[in-house]
């Protein structure tokens, strides 16, 4: 073979060496172009997923709304509103899924983490666990919302507090140079056996208990204060009527707990921001 031909193939190899680099450099241009599209489209998916679960749980009541009373298998739908008419978080269902953590896994895919905590906003090291994993932490691409909400502790409150209109009080206050605010309250002998009534006053407050039959008890109030032997012992039937009178303009509250939470009480007056947290990983 003479000296051109050899310089034919020499340059023909070249050739080849050059588009199998070019093909080579564009395979690997296009995986990378392909990855990095399917990564942003996880992250948007994940971010989604993220969104979506967050604003189910904190602005929906769950299907059927009183989900946290029934028993798994009919439960559609997890959200942890109190109800429609409240943008308070549940206490109840909160318990209830923490409780049963696995009620809210059909919000994720498969290979798809996630952790739900709260804590109370001024002490974020205080966290409570409510489901999934409890740390995310060794995770890689972790994708968090946090959102802050006020916790419902299931009370029934009302406030003590005169209608000159509609408050009819046997003691007459009216006439008396004190500031009294009082109130007729109906009730059931059975109630006093499934919670516990307080009063609750973030001042001290002396207060009346009477009932129709002109027997009373007065006492005094200085945060809360567990009244059901006093209230109990003016109830001379199943249901009667009791009146409460309270020595202040400061509004107070009689507060029905029937899920034992006194420790929360404060919180009528003084509701405390909590965080709620939802992290995921893919």
């Amino acid at each position: 073979m003479n000296s051109k031909g050899q310089l034919i193939i020499t340059e023909l190899i070249l050739y080849i060496i050059i588009i199998v680099i070019c093909i080579s450099m564009i395979l690997y241009i296009f995986n990378t172009i392909n990855n990095n599209q399917v990564m942003i489209l996880d992250n948007r998916m994940t971010n989604q997923i993220l969104e979506d679960t967050m604003d189910t749980l904190i602005m929906s009541e769950g299907t059927p709304s009183n989900w946290d009373n029934l028993s798994d298998k009919d439960i559609k739908t997890i959200g942890l509103r109190k109800n429609s008419l409240s943008y308070q978080i549940s206490y109840n269902k909160l318990s209830k899924l923490k409780n049963n953590t696995d009620l809210i896994d059909d919000f994720f895919p498969k290979g798809l983490s996630y952790s739900l905590i709260v804590y109370p906003k001024n002490n974020p090291k205080n966290q409570e666990y409510i489901a999934g994993e409890y740390s995310l932490e060794n995770r890689n691409n972790i994708y968090s919302k946090e959102v802050p909400i006020i916790i419902d502790y299931g009370y029934d409150i009302y406030t003590i507090k005169s209608h000159k209109y509609m408050n009819y009080c046997p003691y007459n206050h009216n006439n008396s140079s004190s500031i009294w605010q009082c109130k007729p309250f109906s009730i059931n002998r059975t109630s006093m056996y499934n919670g516990i009534f307080y009063m609750v006053s973030n001042n001290e407050t002396n207060y009346i208990l009477s009932n129709t039959y002109n027997q009373q008890v007065n006492n005094t109030v200085s945060n809360k204060k567990n009244i059901n032997q006093e209230v109990e012992s003016l109830l001379n039937s199943e249901s009667d009527t009791i009146y409460i009178h309270i020595n202040t303009n400061t509004t107070s509250y009689l507060v029905y707990d029937e899920n034992n939470l006194e420790k929360y009480l404060d919180s009528i007056y003084d509701p405390e921001i909590y965080i709620l947290k939802l992290s995921i990983s893919n």
